[in-house]
């Protein structure tokens, strides 16, 4: 099975420093691809600050956001998150202009 890791820059979302609220809702993208990601990553100001393992997505029904995905997960254990911030400068080159949500295969980083 092909697995993947979803990267977000979470700069403009980041309130009161809640990494995690920040990486895990609202974000326009694949609904395709949910099945298939291991880890989502918070990338604020070109580094990776923070990884969760989603085990759940929700699509949100009405309102502005309506369409957008979140997930619900927990922390990815320090060797991961210190493994993707080996490997950031990677990371970073699969956003394109603008873009906010990038993907990346997990066997490229292994």
């Amino acid at each position: 099975m092909k697995e993947e890791i979803v990267l977000f820059k979470i700069h403009k979302g980041l309130k009161d420093r809640d990494h995690y609220e920040a990486t895990r809702k609202h974000w326009r993208m694949s609904k395709k691809r949910i099945d298939y990601i291991k880890y989502a990553v918070g990338i604020n100001q070109g580094k990776v600050e923070c990884v969760y393992q989603p085990t759940s997505w929700v699509v949100v029904e009405e309102g502005e956001l309506k369409g957008r995905l979140q997930f619900e997960g927990s922390e990815a254990s320090s060797d991961i998150i210190h493994k993707l911030q080996r490997v950031q400068d990677q990371l970073l080159k699969k956003f394109g202009a603008g873009n906010p949500v990038a993907y990346i295969s997990l066997s490229e980083v292994e």
